[in-house]
């Protein structure tokens, strides 16, 4: 772990996870009529039992119009109930964004009439490609991030009305938390930040994919999130070149590690890096515009070291505890440590593919 980098940034490895679970996210939403795959948990590629569903209400999903959200419950057991429309000011699992009759698409695709089965898996991931993610893109009029974290999914009716003819096809947005699970919002799409973020005193590791999956922070870890920065409260009518945004982070985020840790001694003491990952001006542009500050601590090859326990705790390095650092130089007016440059420290990674990204921290 000590010796691996972050796959194309961290940002993209991310992307990936959350990509890779929105494969079966919006498989697991149309077929919970008939029971779908377990996809919360790690291991989204490999479900490993079924959901079946029970008191679904058919006529929620059928009167679900463009624009609705809806939400259901989950049982502990993986069981869907109470499919309702609610208010987008609520809590919801789904935002409706086109009502598509499968009678009317493309043969290529496949042929959807009164005598039809439902669509296996591998159908419903082509439907969602190849009919979902058009009138998506339309519906937040282009502004989607596909590295954020609000996947197209599409939901099919419940298992007796399909039997009894009926072939619509709700397409909409899911948001997923960040390792790629299903989660909730309040609001709209249009109105939200796409950003996959993590709260303060989570830390993330990398998974075999190369993405980053939140952790208990007793378990080896890069990352301990210490906080979250809204760039539109600096730059709020325009994007920010990736320089802009570092130049702002390089304050926030020590800003933020030193409130974490209770003061900028603390954190100089911990040995450990502020460090931060500037957002792809693509992705800004698109609706992403918050990241994580975190804390780190570098492997002196360009990479991070392995971290257990939290940084307010007690916590080792590469399984050794930390060696107390020497005295500060130079130093601030009272005795203060002074930062280091962007960059400085730690190791430099990108956001959506673009802008380089660096720790600021206290120097030696």
């Amino acid at each position: 772990m000590a010796e691996r980098r972050i796959k194309n940034g961290m940002r993209d490895g991310w992307g990936l996870r959350v990509a890779a679970a929105a494969m079966l996210v919006g498989a697991g939403l149309t077929a919970w009529w008939q029971g779908a795959p377990d996809i919360t948990g790690p291991d989204v590629m490999k479900p490993t039992r079924q959901t079946k569903v029970k008191d679904v209400d058919a006529a929620a999903f059928t009167n679900a119009q463009v624009g609705d959200c809806l939400t259901w419950d989950i049982a502990d057991d993986g069981s869907v109930s109470n499919f309702v429309v609610v208010g987008c000011d609520e809590q919801h699992r789904y935002e409706v964004a086109d009502r598509v009759d499968l009678r009317n698409v493309d043969p290529s695709i496949g042929q959807f009439g009164d005598d039809s089965p439902e669509p296996d898996q591998d159908t419903l991931l082509q439907l969602r490609d190849s009919v979902c993610r058009e009138p998506v893109q339309k519906y937040v009029n282009g502004k989607l991030d596909p590295k954020g974290r609000f996947v197209p999914s599409p939901i099919l009716p419940p298992s007796k009305s399909w039997a009894d003819g009926d072939r619509t096809m709700l397409c909409g947005l899911q948001p997923t938390a960040a390792g790629g699970a299903p989660a909730q919002v309040k609001g709209r799409v249009a109105d939200l930040d796409q950003a996959t973020l993590v709260e303060a005193g989570q830390c993330v590791a990398l998974d075999e994919s190369g993405g980053l999956q939140p952790i208990d922070c007793g378990e080896p870890h890069l990352l301990e999130a210490v906080g979250k920065v809204d760039l539109r409260e600096k730059f709020p009518d325009r994007t920010p070149t990736p320089d802009e945004q570092n130049e702002h982070l390089s304050q926030a985020c020590v800003a933020a590690a030193e409130e974490y840790l209770g003061g900028e001694e603390n954190l100089y003491q911990s040995t450990l890096l502020p460090f931060w990952m500037s957002i792809a001006p693509e992705s800004y542009d698109a609706g992403t515009h918050s990241v994580n500050c975190w804390l780190m601590k570098d492997n002196g090859f360009g990479g991070f070291s392995s971290l257990a326990g939290s940084a307010k705790g007690e916590f080792t390095i590469n399984g050794e505890p930390k060696v107390d650092p020497p005295p500060r130089n130079p130093l601030r007016e009272g005795g203060s440590p002074q930062p280091t440059a962007p960059g400085a420290g730690a190791p430099t990674g990108t956001v959506g593919g673009g802008g380089a990204a660096g720790g600021g921290a206290a120097g030696n």
